[in-house]
């Protein structure tokens, strides 16, 4: 199979590299604006560096992994010429076009996934495995290495760049591991200078409370300034089990009175190069009809409308229903 990787940065390039290594695929092309990326990224994988028209026109399968102002234009050239899509996470930058981009693709019956490489997390599957009778709490941490957002000279947005660009892994999680939906939600914010900010943009650390549709609770402890690595766990809790997920050798987190590991994740391309590595198998799979997509566009809008949730909270210091957040009609979780 003939695949597109559209952009070559960091999440891009960790897709080609993966790509390059698989039986599965039978040439690889490569979408970049930046020349001297896409050459090296060419160098490195044996790509063929292509346009965007040239990538739809040939190529079987697209991996959408760009900036997300840029995923829907991408996605739509892809839909338009009939070939199978991955895209990053998030589907598109807001709720609204996430929402247009999603009607189409249902509309047209295009098979697009969104890129929750979570959901292929061997011990998080087996996680969601384990729940035994009903669920009462879903506890999911969220710490990135401290994050230096650039600095934005648009209007303040609808959704927080934290709850955007990372918590809506979260978000997806949360309904993924319950099968429940997110019915209401309530934030709070803070920066490292303890400040509750009053734009969105400013948000470092966050403790979000969600209320699920059969009565579950979620508790997400989401932070940009974890000092020595990247932390990313999950706890559930049901009548008949309690599991954890996420807790590895290299959890930069100190034990007792000792030091977090020398080796500590240092980033989300390390710590789950396994799950990219399994989900990008588990699309090509999709695309030979030999299996069903794990998640959907629509998973992706349902993950926006919490991340827009958690930001009105934020902003308003109020609960907020998720009916008060413009959406699709419902489906059951897949």
């Amino acid at each position: 199979m003939k695949v597109a990787v559209v952009g070559a940065g960091s999440m891009g390039g960790m897709h080609l590299d993966l790509l390059a290594g698989m039986d599965e695929v039978s040439g690889l092309l490569v979408v970049e604006a930046d020349a001297s990326r896409a050459a090296a990224a060419a160098d490195r994988t044996g790509a063929v560096v292509v346009t965007l028209a040239e990538a739809v026109a040939t190529a079987e399968a697209v991996v959408v992994a760009t900036p997300p102002e840029f995923h829907a234009l991408e996605v739509e050239a892809a839909v338009d010429a009939g070939i199978h899509v991955l895209c990053e996470k998030p589907l598109t930058d807001t709720l609204a076009s996430s929402i247009a981009l999603t009607e189409r693709i249902e509309r047209e019956g295009a098979h697009v996934e969104v890129g929750f490489q979570r959901r292929h997390d061997p011990a998080f599957i087996a996680a969601r495995d384990a729940i035994g009778g009903r669920l009462h709490l879903v506890r999911l941490t969220a710490h990135d290495p401290i994050f230096e957002p650039d600095p934005r000279p648009e209007p303040m947005p609808t959704v927080a760049p934290i709850f955007r660009d990372s918590s809506i892994h979260d978000f997806d999680m949360v309904r993924w591991l319950s099968g429940q939906e997110v019915t209401d939600v309530f934030a709070e914010v803070g920066r490292r200078d303890g400040t509750r900010p009053d734009d969105p943009r400013e948000i470092e650390s966050a403790v979000v409370t969600m209320r699920l549709s059969q009565g579950a609770l979620a508790v997400l402890e989401a932070s940009w300034l974890q000092p020595s690595g990247y932390d990313i766990r999950i706890e559930l809790l049901s009548e008949a089990s309690a599991v954890s997920a996420g807790m590895t050798d290299r959890t930069p987190m100190a034990r007792s009175e000792g030091e977090a590991p020398a080796d500590a994740w240092p980033g989300y391309l390390e710590r789950f190069e396994p799950a990219y590595r399994a989900e990008l198998t588990a699309f090509l799979a999709c695309c030979r009809g030999i299996r069903p997509p794990r998640s959907t566009p629509r998973d992706g809008v349902e993950a926006m409308r919490v991340a827009v949730a958690a930001t009105r909270s934020a902003t308003e210091g109020r609960r907020v229903a998720l009916d008060e957040i413009d959406g699709l009609s419902r489906r059951e979780v897949a």
